[in-house]
C-alpha cells in the first residue's frame, strides 16, 4: 500500500533495538475502540535492521472483501502480537476514506527469523 512512510523503533527477540522502515498505517493501526496499538515510538539514532532479519508479521482478513494482508508488529509485547486471532480491527483500504469502524480480523502470525548473510 503506497502512502507516508515512519521510520520507527522494531526490537527484536533478542531485545535489541533496531529502525525499521515502514508504511504510517501499520505503526497507527488499531481497533474502534483504540485497545490495539502497536505502541511504537519513532527511531532516532537507532541501526537499521541487519540483513538477514526477518520481521514478525501478524495476518488479517477485511471483512467485506476477504482480502488478506500483513503488517509488521514492532514489539513482541504488543497486544496486537497478543491478541486471539479473530479480534476485529480497523486496516484503511486503498483509495477509501481511514475506517471509522472494525473493517477486519486478525489470523495467524509469523515469528521473526534470523538467516546468517
Amino acid at each position: 500500500m503506497a502512502g507516508p512512510s515512519i521510520k520507527a523503533v522494531y526490537t527484536a527477540d533478542d531485545a535489541t533495538a533496531y529502525a525499521a522502515r515502514l508504511p504510517q498505517w501499520e505503526f497507527d493501526v488499531t481497533n474502534a475502540a483504540a485497545t490495539l496499538t502497536q505502541g511504537g515510538t519513532a527511531a532516532t539514532t537507532q541501526p537499521g535492521i541487519p540483513k538477514g532479519l526477518r520481521r514478525r508479521k501478524r495476518f488479517y482478513v477485511v471483512t467485506a472483501s476477504g482480502k488478506e494482508g500483513s503488517f509488521t508488529v514492532l514489539d513482541s509485547a504488543s497486544n496486537l502480537w497478543t491478541s486471539a486471532i479473530g479480534t476485529a480491527l480497523e486496516i484503511p483500504l486503498f483509495e477509501a476514506a481511514a475506517p471509522v469502524a472494525n473493517n477486519a480480523t486478525l489470523r495467524g502470525r509469523t515469528g521473526e527469523r534470523t538467516k546468517a548473510i
